[in-house]
């Protein structure tokens, strides 16, 4: 029997209870995803979360976080997805195109919850802003002074944030005095395969 693997990291809420897990791409028992196409380590995730282990096993009743490349956004194919219980992630490399927002379009209208990931605001990234439920900042690619200015746009839109690569408490605490939703990182805690 071949060994399956599925990587998943939880994404807490303002209490510091579990929200959801982010499920990540893992080839082995290393706690890193390597080198991948993301095609395939999106179709490896959906296999195993939802084929091979089951969702209930990864994730128990909480949500599961799925990243998404262009191909499964634009693609016309069903998603094997119970929509209330998975929120689907546009990458930050996923060109906000017309056939991206049709695609996102489609989903939002489906009932799925959107998640917008690595997201650094830019114009032409407001269509997607228009459709998404969360947006995740990478606190790693937002210089600190940038982070104000951001939170302030993003609260303009319907969204939640979610703050992600929380490495200190100092992080931690500047993000929940900023109003974020959600938080994640390894200072809370690191993905587990």
């Amino acid at each position: 029997m071949q060994d399956i693997y599925i990587g998943r990291q939880p994404i807490f809420d303002r209490q510091l209870d579990v929200y959801a897990y982010e499920l990540l791409f893992r080839s082995g028992t290393q706690n890193h995803a390597g080198d991948f196409d993301g095609d395939q380590a999106t179709s490896q995730v959906i296999v195993n979360a939802f084929i091979e282990i089951g969702l209930d096993q990864i994730v128990g009743e909480q949500r599961a976080f799925i990243n998404l490349t262009r191909s499964f956004v634009t693609s016309s194919m069903p998603l094997p997805f119970p929509k209330e219980r998975v929120v689907l992630e546009v990458l930050e490399s996923v060109h906000p195109d017309a056939d991206v927002i049709a695609g996102v379009r489609s989903l939002a209208e489906q009932g799925y919850s959107i998640a917008l990931d690595d997201f650094v605001y830019r114009e032409d990234l407001r269509p997607l802003l228009e459709l998404a439920h969360i947006v995740k900042i990478d606190l790693m690619s937002t210089a600190r002074e940038r982070l104000d200015e951001h939170v302030r746009l993003l609260r303009g839109y319907d969204v939640q944030l979610l703050a992600e690569k929380i490495e200190t408490q100092e992080e931690f605490e500047r993000c929940k005095a900023l109003g974020f939703d959600y938080f994640q990182g390894y200072f809370l805690s690191r993905p587990n395969i």
